[in-house]
């Protein structure tokens, strides 16, 4: 399995993406990443989901100028419904938002990172498939899940989207950086049962921080 940096990742992935990938973007945040998979691929269609109203804001202000960006203010999880989000904030700057909110109630990623959770706030949920369903997306070429935890569990309630998608791009926990969530080889695991295979990642090792992401491709397309 090749390890890559972060600058490598978009390159690593395109020869296994078609010129016009449709990609979804979950946990976009501020749109930093947002800008970088739209401008990679200006052909292509980047839908970017952040559930935040604040941060959501910043998002859609910062995206404005890329046709190609769709932007949702919900949180993609196992349910279509409402449900509590844990809110963080820059420690090292009060009430400024953190790239660090979940779902999930954080654990053990305290003990690795100053990020702090302030406040939980309701937010509105989509899996992926009612979502494709309600807009009438056929099809995704791409998953780039950065959701603290909840990723394995998004793209389980999604069994119709998975079926078409080539490429993920996901965080994977080496501890219970929050609580319930599964730890990296489980979802690697998961994914290999339905069909995908590891290619790439940017750890050498799971000691000594929390988090990594990993690239995988389906197999069958």
């Amino acid at each position: 399995m090749q390890i890559l940096k972060a600058h490598e990742i978009l390159l690593f992935i395109k020869p296994y993406l078609p010129d016009y990938p449709v990609i979804v973007e979950a946990g976009a945040f501020n749109g930093r990443d947002t800008r970088r998979l739209a401008t990679f691929w200006p052909q292509g269609t980047v839908h970017a989901f952040e559930p935040v109203p604040e941060i959501f804001a910043q998002l859609k202000s910062n995206s404005a100028h890329l046709s190609n960006v769709h932007c949702y203010q919900l949180a993609l999880s196992n349910s279509t419904g409402t449900a509590t989000f844990n809110v963080s904030e820059n420690p090292h700057k009060p009430g400024a938002p953190y790239p660090a909110g979940s779902l999930l109630t954080p654990k053990e990623r305290l003990q690795f990172s100053s990020a702090q959770y302030p406040k939980k706030i309701q937010v509105p949920t989509t899996t992926l498939d009612d979502w494709a369903q309600k807009y009438k997306i056929s099809h995704v070429d791409f998953l780039w899940l950065d959701l603290q935890g909840h990723e394995l569990a998004v793209m389980q309630a999604a069994p119709q989207i998975l079926q078409q998608v080539k490429i993920i791009f996901t965080e994977v926990e080496f501890v219970q950086a929050y609580e319930g969530c599964p730890l990296y080889h489980e979802v690697q695991q998961w994914l290999e049962a339905h069909g995908f295979v590891a290619i790439a990642k940017d750890f050498e090792t799971t000691s000594g921080w929390f988090f990594g992401n990993m690239v995988f491709k389906q197999t069958k397309n």
